[in-house]
């Protein structure tokens, strides 16, 4: 049931714009975040939207901004719905499929937020990014070969235990 302010005053949600970007041997660049710790560090390139930004744009100016690519976000691979958490506000991550560049291709980092880059084959995911992300990106690497685009809610529970 919704109440009067539902709409005029909705509850505060993240939405992020994140890039799919594999090498010719389909490996996914992940970028090194200085501000994460632990597998929280590594993770896709992309970030947040600002106010009233769609997620593609908010792909776009974040891959530019961290890698010095500009780059087209094409095919919605994965929508990612995050609940809150501790300090995380509740929202949807958006995973666009940004292509495959040359793996010699050059990244800048002008971003001071990024460390390093890194080429990933996907069987090493799971020691090197949290659970959730490992999750997000194989489904968008599911959603590249079928073609369509999945939906992801939470955090993959069971996953976690098991490590």
């Amino acid at each position: 049931m919704h109440n009067d302010s539902d709409f005029t005053d909705p509850p505060p949600r993240r939405l992020a714009g994140l890039a799919l970007i594999r090498n010719e041997r389909g490996a996914v660049l992940l970028v090194e975040k200085t501000y994460r710790t632990g597998r929280e560090r590594f993770g896709l390139v992309g970030g947040s939207a600002q106010p009233g930004e769609p997620a593609a744009i908010a792909c776009q100016r974040e891959t530019r901004k961290e890698t010095g690519l500009l780059l087209v976000p094409g095919q919605v691979l994965t929508i990612h719905h995050m609940p809150a958490n501790g300090d995380a506000r509740e929202g949807h991550n958006i995973v666009f499929d940004c292509g495959t560049i040359n793996a010699a291709t050059r990244l800048t980092r002008p971003a001071a937020e990024i460390a390093d880059f890194r080429w990933t084959e996907p069987e090493e995911l799971d020691d090197l990014v949290a659970p959730y992300q490992a999750w997000r990106i194989r489904a968008a690497l599911t959603a590249l070969t079928s073609g369509r685009t999945v939906y992801l809610s939470g955090h993959p529970i069971a996953q976690e235990t098991n490590r």
